[in-house]
């Protein structure tokens, strides 16, 4: 069972399970108390408490068996819109990919007024040895733009501690957006940005609410992303664009802005009371 006092949860997603391995085994040796929840969006799996068990985990945990392959949006919804439902209330929340490494959850001293803590990312490109490394959180990492590349800061959710509360308004305003956002994930020729899509909804949505939050910035790395077997289609789809990449995705990230922008502008104006604008 869930801890209702747990003050930071990790929300994991897998399709690949066997990759459960690399991420849950690096969750286990991470010092700080945590709860883990976990979202399995393969439905030919199951995955199981033994299972997560056998890989080290010891702490707080639950896993969600999807029925169907709804795809990182969905999992990732699933699981805030889980939490919710429990009455868990955690502070902070962070998302972790099944193929990527946590390397610790420290949390500085910050105000209410924050609602992300950004970081950096190391990025694993050719090598298996540094994905081990990392894996056993050595400190013997060599960063040589090579082998290992360096992310200063990380823009997207994954890897990011969050603010609950902010999290689950984004994730209301996601869920009452969700045919506009379909309509454009339809129309792009690649993957949809699902983890920039996330931010850039977060930042909006957290600048927006009765109390503005803000990002603050710390010069660390806690999360080590594997990029060696990423081929050029996933999911039947180009996982990124054949030209122009950043431009297309900065122009996709444009258009969900815009979705965005405009529920919260409603949303504000259908709390507003009578006779303000």
């Amino acid at each position: 069972m869930l801890s209702r006092k747990s003050r930071i949860i990790v929300g994991l997603t897998t399709y690949d399970n066997e990759l459960l391995a690399l991420s849950v085994g690096a969750l286990s040796r991470i010092s700080e108390k945590f709860t883990l929840v976990v979202y399995n969006d393969n439905p030919a799996t199951s995955v199981t408490r033994t299972q997560i068990r056998n890989l080290g985990y010891r702490g707080p945990l639950y896993i969600i068996n999807g029925e169907y392959n709804n795809g990182l949006l969905a999992a990732r919804m699933a699981i805030v819109n889980f939490i919710s439902a429990s009455k868990i209330n955690p502070e902070w929340f962070i998302f972790v990919d099944d193929d990527d490494i946590l390397l610790n959850l420290s949390i500085p001293d910050v105000g209410d007024n924050v609602f992300a803590i950004i970081q950096n990312r190391a990025v694993v490109r050719n090598r298996l040895v540094d994905v081990f490394r990392a894996a056993l959180h050595s400190p013997n990492l060599r960063f040589d733009d090579e082998n290992i590349s360096v992310i200063r800061p990380y823009l997207g959710l994954s890897g990011m501690l969050v603010r609950f509360d902010a999290l689950l308004e984004t994730v209301g305003v996601l869920a009452h957006a969700h045919s506009e956002i379909s309509d454009i994930d339809m129309s792009l020729t690649f993957l949809p940005p699902v983890d920039r899509m996330m931010w850039s909804a977060l930042n909006i949505v957290a600048r927006n609410m009765s109390c503005p939050m803000l990002p603050i910035y710390m010069d660390s790395i806690n999360y080590v992303a594997t990029d060696m077997d990423s081929g050029n289609m996933k999911y039947g789809m180009p996982s990124r664009p054949s030209r122009n990449c950043v431009e297309q995705i900065e122009r996709a990230i444009a258009r969900y802005d815009a979705v965005i922008c405009a529920h919260v502008a409603s949303d504000c104006a259908d709390a507003a009371p009578m006779g303000q604008d």
